[in-house]
C-alpha cells in the first residue's frame, strides 16, 4: 500500500512509483500505460471530489495476478459515488470513468465505516 497525500502531485508520485514497479515485474509497457493512466484519473478524482482519509490521505494499492492487475484507490468518500458519465463533445470533464471502463475488464466502488469516517475505495481490473 501506498500512502500520499490528499494533493494534485499525488497522481504524477503514484504513476511513477507504479510504472516502476509493473515495469520491474515485467509486464508488457501497454499494460503499463493503461495502469499508469487508470492511477492517475482515480487519484485525480478522489482529489478533486472526495475528502481524504484522516491525516489527510489517500491509499493506493496495485497486485499482480496471474490475469489482471487490480488497482485501488481509497479516500473519505464524497457527495456522491464515482459512476460514468456521457459527456458532450463541448465538455471538458466527465470522460475519466468512461475511459477507465473501457481499459479494465471490470471496475466498481466499496464504501464502508472505519473509526474516523467512511472509506470509498474504487478498484479496477486491468487484463494483463
Amino acid at each position: 500500500m501506498v500512502t500520499v497525500r490528499h494533493a494534485p502531485a499525488s497522481a504524477g508520485e503514484v504513476r511513477r512509483r507504479l510504472g516502476a514497479d509493473l515495469a520491474d515485474a515485467g509486464l508488457p509497457a501497454s499494460v503499463v500505460g493503461d495502469a499508469t493512466l487508470i492511477v492517475s484519473e482515480l487519484v485525480g478524482n478522489s482529489v478533486r471530489y472526495a475528502r481524504p482519509l484522516a491525516g489527510g490521505v489517500l491509499e493506493v494499492t496495485w497486485s499482480v495476478r496471474p490475469d489482471c492487475v487490480l488497482l485501488t484507490v481509497s479516500d473519505g468518500g464524497g457527495p456522491s459515488v464515482p459512476r460514468r458519465h456521457a459527456a458532450g463533445p463541448e465538455d471538458i470533464r466527465g470522460r475519466g470513468l468512461a475511459i477507465v471502463a473501457a481499459l479494465a475488464r471490470d471496475w466498481g466502488v466499496r464504501t464502508h465505516p472505519n473509526g474516523s469516517g467512511p472509506v470509498s475505495t474504487v478498484w479496477v481490473e486491468l487484463p494483463v
